[in-house]
């Protein structure tokens, strides 16, 4: 009888003890749930406070860089050319806007070993565009503050009460002195994790405007600064290769207040 009791006690303390030590596991569960719970509520709010603006659907517009394009596989980039086009060109120091006048020509891009095409503008063209609602004529324009922005530097630009910050985030990796073509020396940066922030005293929130993860011994620029759809706001035009081999036009068009970006690359890697 006394060996029965003893062995029912034993079993009542162990069970007693799987019991304990499943409600302590119950009551730690929670704080990791926590700290889950904290972490994306984070990682939520640091994403939203710089959303990034997408690229517009091809059916609202194109642009187009007037350059030399490689064949490949008898597919031809000059194809979407036509009458309807526009011209965004430099004279004298004024910007304006006219159908495209251009002629294209066949060659043989000996790099790549395979045909190719130049489009070549009789104007000193930025770039073409394809938009409703153009029109030709002057388009006016702001002088570039600062042509490349660095990360952790801002540029504000002020056009008909409006002013436009534009705010660089990333990190250098390493920095030299370099020389250019007419003897000039220029600091440059090798960039990573690069952002390109855009607000503007209409209310609207510091939007991204494009993101790169490392540029190559390359590095983004503001080529215009100007209002080309004409609605009293301001639009860009970026320079914004990921590499030494590789042209890449970046347009922010403002629309009236519905902001569209459209974008234009083509590699000439050997």
């Amino acid at each position: 009888m006394n060996v029965f009791f003893s062995f029912s006690l034993i079993l009542g303390l162990l069970s007693l003890q799987a019991c304990t030590n499943h409600t302590t596991k119950q009551q730690q569960d929670p704080p990791d749930t926590k700290n889950v719970s904290d972490s994306l509520a984070i990682s939520t709010v640091d994403d939203t406070t710089s959303s990034i603006y997408p690229k517009a659907d091809p059916s609202k517009g194109q642009i187009f860089l007037v350059r030399s394009y490689r064949i490949w596989e008898k597919e031809d980039p000059t194809a979407v050319l036509n009458k309807d086009w526009y011209d965004l060109y430099e004279e004298n120091g004024q910007y304006y806007l006219a159908k495209v006048d251009y002629v294209i020509k066949d060659g043989f891009d000996d790099c790549a070993q395979v045909p190719s095409k130049s489009v070549e503008s009789r104007r000193n063209s930025l770039l073409f565009l394809k938009f409703s609602g153009l029109r030709p004529g002057l388009i006016e324009h702001v002088k570039i503050n600062q042509s490349e922005i660095w990360p952790k530097e801002s540029v504000q630009y002020t056009f008909k009460n409006q002013k436009v910050n534009l705010k660089a985030l990333g990190d250098i990796k390493s920095t030299e002195v370099q020389t250019d073509e007419n003897g000039h020396e220029k600091v440059f940066h090798e960039v990573a994790n690069y952002r390109l922030n855009y607000s503007a005293t209409n209310g609207n929130q510091e939007k991204t405007l494009f993101q790169v993860d490392q540029y190559d011994h390359v590095f983004m620029k503001t080529l215009f600064v100007g209002d080309i759809d004409r609605d009293g706001a301001l639009d860009f035009i970026f320079s914004n290769p990921r590499n030494y081999e590789e042209e890449a036009l970046l347009l922010l068009l403002s629309n009236h207040g519905n902001p569209l970006i459209f974008d234009a690359e083509e590699q000439f890697d050997c």
